[in-house]
């Protein structure tokens, strides 16, 4: 269920984005992450931003939410893609 139909163009090669606080599973989902990476991290000793973690392992999570067939078909979650410019927006 989408309580809120919010999209913004990114681009026009992009297309439209969908805010994160578009179910409150997806909002959830990115308000832990926003809490759990605080700041700057490293990955192979590159410094990452904060966004891109969070968008990193919000995707791992998605993946793995899509993967499993039960999941998709006991429950009506959903969890839309959202971008860096997205989230930041928001």
């Amino acid at each position: 269920m989408i309580f809120n139909n919010y999209r913004c163009a990114l681009a026009p090669h992009l297309g439209p984005a969908t805010w994160p606080d578009c179910n409150r599973y997806q909002e959830a989902l990115l308000v832990k992450l926003c809490a759990a990476f605080l700041g700057s991290t490293t990955k192979d000793g590159v410094p990452q931003a904060r966004w891109r973690t969070v968008l990193e392992k919000y995707n791992l999570f998605r993946e793995m939410v899509f993967n499993r067939q039960r999941v998709i078909q006991d429950t009506r979650i959903q969890l839309a893609d959202i971008s860096q410019r997205t989230l930041t927006a928001w």
